[in-house]
């Protein structure tokens, strides 16, 4: 695993990357569900639990589950370290849903972080 501080641009380009993938996916997960008659999409609002985040990193991954077209950001609470989000697909499956925030925003770090954080599997977050 690429930990040293020398590795930051190539894990922000191979997150950018991973990023852009999910980003492409949700769209057309999305506009399948526009276009096919009788979808319908299984919504739910859940609870996520973020790490100590700085200002910075909290404000980028709001963003960056905002703009991704299958999920929303409706609040986020930096004393508790908490998020709600609005998912379109997440049929039932909370924790389905929540390994996927989970991956993006151990992801993000990974890909911004001066030192990333490690955990005992080799990745995850701090």
């Amino acid at each position: 695993m690429m930990t040293s501080p020398w590795s930051l641009p190539v894990r922000a380009i191979l997150f950018t990357a991973w990023f852009t993938a999910q980003f492409v996916i949700t769209s057309v997960r999305v506009s399948l569900l526009i276009l096919t008659p009788g979808r319908q999409p299984q919504p739910a609002i859940v609870r996520f639990e973020i790490d100590e985040l700085s200002d910075a990193e909290a404000s980028l991954l709001l963003a960056l589950i905002t703009i991704t077209p299958d999920t929303l950001v409706i609040s986020l609470n930096r004393d508790e370290r908490v998020m709600f989000v609005h998912g379109m697909f997440v049929a039932g499956d909370a924790d389905g849903f929540r390994r996927g925030l989970r991956e993006t925003h151990d992801r993000l770090l990974r890909g911004i972080r001066w030192r990333p954080p490690v955990t005992a599997s080799g990745g995850g977050h701090a």
